[in-house]
């Protein structure tokens, strides 16, 4: 079985003195499912500008993962927008198809909800590798593995799952960046029951015990 681990995510370097398990970092737990835009609520103060329909909730998610790429980071800032608007123009290509998936829930969802189910991307991500830990413009984690996304096209990390993006991906049509990145990327609605929304309230620990 494997053990869940963290992904370190939204720094430009480890902290002195601080292991990529502290606690008090920033982090993603990732273990034997895919890592999804889903997986986790979105912060409180993240869903303060979403009014309730899916575009102002894709715009705060935008919003909140833009705040986590750093400054002066227009690459970063870039890629997220290609990466949902790439993953919107895959599920209107598929519209029909899962919109029949959804047939029995009577209009409760539509085929844009697939979209929370895409893999999260971790700007400013610090990444275990054979050489310590690295950090990489993002990290994406399929339930096997990470993958890092390298903006600058031509780096090379031992021991890790590297695609490179280079400035002219993303100057081109969207759909583009999803076809050059894994299956996993395209193929996120697979083996999921329902398209559950990140945009819910975390349960405190302790609330369900009885």
């Amino acid at each position: 079985m494997m053990m869940p681990q963290r992904i370190p995510f939204g720094m430009d370097r480890l902290p002195r003195g601080l292991s990529p398990d502290d606690l008090r970092l920033p982090a993603a737990a990732v273990g034997a499912e895919p890592l999804r835009l889903n997986t986790e609520p979105l912060p409180v103060e993240a869903m303060a500008a979403a009014t309730g329909d899916h575009a102002a909730r894709v715009a705060a998610m935008r919003s909140h993962l833009h705040s986590l790429c750093g400054d002066y980071a227009p690459a970063r800032l870039r890629f997220i927008d290609v990466y949902f608007d790439a993953l919107a123009a895959h599920i209107n290509a598929h519209r029909d198809e899962l919109a029949r998936v959804l047939q029995r829930y009577e209009g409760l969802y539509a085929p844009q909800d697939w979209l929370w189910s895409a893999l999260r991307p971790l700007p400013r991500a610090l990444i275990r590798c054979d050489a310590g830990v690295v950090p990489v413009d993002f990290a994406f984690w399929d339930g096997a593995q990470a993958i890092a996304i390298d903006l600058g096209g031509n780096r090379n990390i031992p021991g890790v799952a590297v695609c490179p993006v280079t400035p002219e991906m993303l100057a081109g049509e969207p759909p583009a960046l999803l076809q050059a990145l894994p299956d996993a990327f395209r193929e996120f609605w697979q083996g999921e029951t329902l398209p559950r929304s990140p945009f819910r309230r975390a349960i405190p620990l302790g609330v369900l015990a009885a």
